[in-house]
């Protein structure tokens, strides 16, 4: 899994750079692109009673409840979302968001894809991945 991270990594750098994107907006949408199809897992530890702690403080984490018996999962909830991820990369929110989903199309096409297939999500990666301002 983590060598097709990296691929994704490579090839939405190729895509994104041109059109405004930082390598912090695309190595933040491609972590929480694997945290939110759980190929990767955020980094902390589980006490005894099996409750997560979230080793990334960011503000996402911090402001959820603090994870208990009924709830033992809060910090990992919060720990794979857009904006924790956006936090930790020192990446902007919406792009996070916007390489995530442009990840998710490059997934959807498999290794082989036709030459029709290709060409149909290049054009819907472009969309989803609008120019950002001063680009």
């Amino acid at each position: 899994m983590v060598k097709m991270l990296d691929d994704l990594n490579e090839t939405l750098s190729k895509i994104a750079g041109p059109r405004g994107y930082t390598k912090n907006d695309v190595a933040a949408g491609v972590d929480f692109f694997g945290r939110k199809e759980r190929l990767t897992d955020p980094a902390g530890d589980f006490d005894k009673a099996g409750r997560f702690y979230a080793a990334e403080r960011t503000n996402s984490v911090i402001s959820v409840r603090a994870p208990s018996a009924a709830w033992p999962y809060s910090q990992m909830n919060a720990a794979r979302t857009a904006d924790h991820c956006a936090e930790v990369h020192g990446a902007n929110a919406l792009h996070v968001r916007r390489i995530a989903k442009a990840a998710a199309v490059l997934v959807e096409l498999g290794e082989r894809p036709t030459a029709h297939a290709l060409m149909e999500s290049k054009g819907h990666v472009l969309r989803i991945l609008k120019k950002v301002n001063g680009s």
